[in-house]
């Protein structure tokens, strides 16, 4: 199965960011070097993430990007960069379990929770 690249880089930012020791600010261009991912493009999903009040982000100096969500799920995160899931109406009606299920076991997947 393949990824959309966007939420691929959300999981591994929101991991990263909940592996450091502390909440404070981190530029995004030690992220990006970090976890090989282009400065720009990165900017990119941070502000979809900071979007979706997920990650918060600061300008200036001493600024940078840390996790702004107290609880951080896959489907939070997939939602946010992948347009989320309509199983409610899908295109076609026979996806609308498959869907559900996909959404259902998303959600259980929690990545983030704040101590």
């Amino acid at each position: 199965m393949k990824l959309n690249h966007d939420f691929a880089m959300s999981v591994e930012t929101i991991i990263y960011l909940k592996d450091r020791a502390s909440n404070d600010f981190i530029q995004a261009k030690e992220i990006a070097k970090t976890l090989n991912f282009s400065v720009g493009y990165l900017q990119k999903v941070v502000q979809t993430l900071s979007r979706h009040g997920i990650l918060e982000c600061k300008r200036g100096r001493i600024g940078g990007i840390r996790i702004r969500a107290k609880v951080v799920t896959l489907l939070d995160l997939w939602q946010s960069t992948s347009g989320g899931l309509e199983f409610a109406s899908p295109p076609m009606a026979i996806m609308e379990k498959p869907l559900k299920a996909f959404s259902d076991s998303l959600s259980k997947v929690i990545i983030y929770r704040r101590k």
